[in-house]
């Protein structure tokens, strides 16, 4: 019998990682079990020893974020005011891109991802509690505007390739105060 070059207790975590950047590299529709297979010098049945399909390693690998993003919501829906309720979400949107970097990447934008968190309804719920948060449900049009500058730049700024050697303290700290500023245009 073969034995498989994965670690022991490391496997699943490889098979993470180089989901990860293969995701990143060709989108999660452009990427199949055999290439994340090859790329850790492993069988496919090594890779779906760890994950029983595709969709649940993609699962696997944007958990994070979604388990930050129901944490938010959590933290928020207990403040008072719809404006504490945006600044509690908006400011954590900020700490979980710049944390989660690479895996932002992977995320924004990703139509197979985008799809896969509509068909689980706890992640779409997910999803759905932390926009509306966000919104406050009653901005007009240039209120809408805004924010969608806000939260699409936050996001871009994250994943932005330009901004690679800029630490994550000072990325943290600029999209911080800029957000602040641009707030204030609510």
């Amino acid at each position: 019998m073969a034995r498989s070059v994965l670690g022991r207790g490391t496997a699943r975590e490889r098979v993470l990682e180089a989901a990860m950047a293969l995701f990143g590299e060709h989108g999660v529709n452009g990427t199949s079990l055999q290439m994340i297979a090859a790329r850790l010098g492993v069988g496919k049945a090594a890779v779906y020893y760890q994950f029983r399909s595709k969709e649940d390693l993609v699962l696997a690998v944007v958990e994070p974020i979604y388990d930050d993003m129901a944490r938010l919501v959590t933290i928020a829906e207990a403040l008072s005011t719809a404006e504490a309720r945006r600044d509690v979400v908006v400011s954590g949107l900020i700490e979980m891109c710049v944390r989660h970097r690479r895996l932002a990447a992977v995320l924004y934008g990703d139509p197979a991802v985008d799809s896969l968190v509509q068909s689980r309804p706890e992640l779409a719920a997910t999803v759905e509690q932390f926009t509306a948060l966000v919104t406050g449900g009653n901005l007009d049009t240039h209120g809408r505007v805004i924010l969608a500058m806000i939260v699409n730049g936050i996001y871009t700024a994250a994943i932005d390739p330009n901004l690679a050697d800029i630490s994550d303290a000072d990325l943290l700290q600029s999209l911080q105060a800029g957000t602040r500023h641009l707030i204030k245009m609510l």
